[in-house]
């Protein structure tokens, strides 16, 4: 019987175990049945078999809680509010509500809960029903809310990231909780003056001249905005291409060049916009990047790997040499004599104006194409050029052959679409990755400035040109650069940590060209052009 009576024993403690781990699973007041049968034999090898009585075990509640957030993290300008959709749901295995409360917050700062009363995760203006407790909760329910967050307001010296925690407890058992922190940076905001939206989106870059804005759109039409005065923000002249401006307009004087994606240079008066006159580069060959004038002939780098050249009469000179797949790098023409570009079989070449041979070359993007356009200090006679492979370089801008040519070389770590800004003042020259970054390096040496690179949070990829401005007066520089993500910023140079931001991502937005400044002056600005046609006017800071 002692036998008889282990086996019972250990059959309802195990089966009595198992049903106390699955609680959670199973809802609360459950009523489990228990009953316990034990097989042995006796010294005489007959098999008996025996039950025990029937015992009812009624499941116990036990209190359980899940929060997750759909966003983490975001920018928000002083004083300003940022809704974190929420979602809390009952683990437990019975009806519960949970308790709302904030954790200790940086001072100045708010936190609060609203109810996402149609559970989108998207904050509705009628949405404002503040909340410290969730409805009683079903097992396995669900509840949306929001967490609002509000900075102090104020101007910021600086971006830094703050923690804002708060805390979900559950009303059954007060020791089952989760803590959770979002993060916010406050960041000032960069607010335009104006802004227009051009009908097709825009394909090119932007140049502003004599007081206008220069914008190409997609549907083939030139816009030019007036960008100060009483006038600013108001159409110039607006006139019709053929074809879309896939890339910067240059200008000499009151005359423009404007190139498009079906292989022609249009040239028009800057007064009127009036066409007055043609450059048929090749049919069907796009132009994406922009021409230049040296001693009145006008260079032409096309998306064939050529780079042709019309004199005054609108002659062609002389027969293009083939270099790759494409040619996306405007020439620099410092001189009378010489220019230089990248090309699309990934060289810098140095090309003599007569008759477009190339001088000397040098490799610095191994398999890709050079879409960064060389930057020439005449000064110094150097050229700085980036390369898609990540890689940035400073050469002798010399058109003698038999001089070494490399002066220094600096890894990005990523690559380099757009081309450099070299800041005269400061001897540093700057430029964007594709990783995000923006890099400083010294002009001398090529070596990191202090604190650079910089990677904005959330910034996307620098795709486009950065200008560094020092506006009348004052000795402090400003980046002005745009994303693809939609983020223009103004970043004081010599502190990177202080910057203001306009955030267009919501729009839709996306800024992946250049930027262009009117002038220095007070009451100038910078204009950036957005992919999907919005024009924007900024002061500069």
């Amino acid at each position: 019987m002692r036998t008889h009576r282990c086996a019972w024993l250990i059959l309802a403690i195990v089966f009595t175990l198992n049903t106390i781990g699955s609680a959670q699973t199973t809802p609360a007041g459950t009523q489990i049945p228990i009953q316990a049968t034990a097989n042995y034999l006796d010294a005489s090898n007959n098999s008996y078999s025996a039950a025990s009585n029937t015992v009812t075990l009624t499941v116990a509640q036990v209190g359980g809680v899940q929060v997750t957030l759909a966003v983490n993290n975001a920018t928000l300008n002083p004083g300003g509010s940022y809704s974190f959709p929420v979602t809390v749901k009952n683990t437990g295995n019975g009806n519960d509500y949970y308790l709302l409360s904030p954790g200790t917050l940086p001072s100045g700062w708010q936190a609060v809960f609203v109810e996402d009363t149609n559970g989108n995760g998207q904050r509705e203006s009628t949405e404002n029903r503040v909340v410290d407790r969730t409805p009683t909760l079903s097992m396995g329910d669900e509840y949306k809310l929001f967490v609002v967050v509000t900075a102090p307001s104020g101007t910021v010296s600086s971006s830094e990231v703050y923690q804002i925690p708060f805390r979900v407890t559950s009303s059954f058992d007060s020791q089952k909780f989760v803590l959770h922190n979002v993060s916010a940076d406050v960041v000032n905001p960069f607010n335009p003056l104006w802004t227009v939206t051009i009908p097709g989106g825009s394909t090119g870059d932007v140049t502003v001249v004599g007081g206008r804005a220069i914008v190409g759109a997609g549907n083939g039409e030139l816009h030019a905005y007036w960008v100060k005065g009483q006038s600013a923000g108001t159409p110039a002249w607006n006139v019709s291409l053929g074809s879309a401006m896939s890339g910067r307009v240059s200008a000499m004087g009151s005359t423009l060049f404007a190139p498009t994606s079906d292989g022609r240079v249009q040239i028009l008066d800057l007064n009127s916009g009036s066409v007055q006159g043609t450059r048929t580069v090749a049919s069907g060959v796009s132009i994406t990047a922009s021409p230049v004038v040296q001693n009145g002939i006008l260079f032409v780098p096309a998306q064939d790997g050529r780079m042709y050249a019309f004199d005054a009469n609108g002659n062609r000179r002389s027969t293009p040499q083939l270099w790759g797949t494409q040619f996306s790098s405007t020439p620099s023409a410092p001189g009378t004599t010489h220019l230089w570009a990248g090309t699309g079989d990934g060289y810098v070449v140095c090309f003599r104006s007569s008759d477009l041979q190339g001088v000397w070359v040098e490799i610095v993007s191994p398999g890709t194409p050079v879409t960064s356009s060389p930057w020439i200090d005449i000064r110094t006679n150097t050229l700085f050029i980036g390369a898609q492979t990540g890689l940035f370089y400073a050469f002798n801008a010399t058109p003698d052959p038999t001089v070494p040519h490399l002066r220094w070389m600096y890894d990005a770590g990523s690559p380099i679409v757009g081309s450099p800004f070299f800041d005269w003042v400061a001897k540093v020259v700057y430029f964007g990755t594709v990783d995000g970054k923006i890099h400083a390096v010294t002009a001398e040496n090529g070596r990191a400035r202090s604190g650079y690179p910089i990677q904005p949070r959330d910034a996307g990829k620098f795709l486009g040109m950065p200008i560094v401005v020092r506006k009348s007066g004052s000795n402090t520089p400003y980046i002005y650069i745009g994303s693809d993500k939609g983020k223009f910023y103004a970043i004081n140079a010599d502190n990177p940590q202080e910057f203001y931001l306009y955030d267009g991502s919501t729009n839709r937005e996306s800024f992946v060209r250049s930027p262009s400044i009117s002038g220095l002056s007070a009451d100038d600005v910078v204009v950036a052009v957005s992919a999907n046609g919005k024009v924007l006017a900024f002061p500069l800071k």
